[in-house]
């Protein structure tokens, strides 16, 4: 799983029918020092995650699960809109973390 913020939508009038009704986000993963990566993913969300929320997604099967249907072609999708996240002080590549993403959350409010 990993952490992303939701910076748009993806529309396609278009799609197999198995996508049909599936609502596709694109998001920006975050990395452990809560700095956006230079990646997006399209996700497909039946949370109804907005822009600008925190989102938690998966990958693979754990997406399709999470939409529910394992033969659906997705390949990631939000699971949790996130409230908060709390990094504990802890040394995660040398780098010493003390970091409370509370105030990432309240910007988007």
């Amino acid at each position: 799983m990993f952490l992303a913020k939701v910076v748009g939508t993806v529309w396609s009038t278009k799609k197999t029918p198995d996508l049909e009704g599936v609502r596709f986000l694109i998001v920006h993963p975050y990395d452990l020092d809560k700095e956006p990566t230079r990646n997006i993913v399209v996700v497909a969300d039946r949370l109804g995650a907005g822009a600008g929320e925190m989102v938690m997604c998966a990958f693979g099967k754990a997406a399709r699960s999470a939409i529910g249907n394992q033969d659906m072609s997705i390949e990631a999708a939000v699971v949790g809109i996130v409230d908060r996240v709390d990094i504990n002080e802890d040394i995660v590549d040398g780098q010493l973390l003390t970091s409370n993403w509370q105030s990432e959350f309240d910007n988007r409010k």
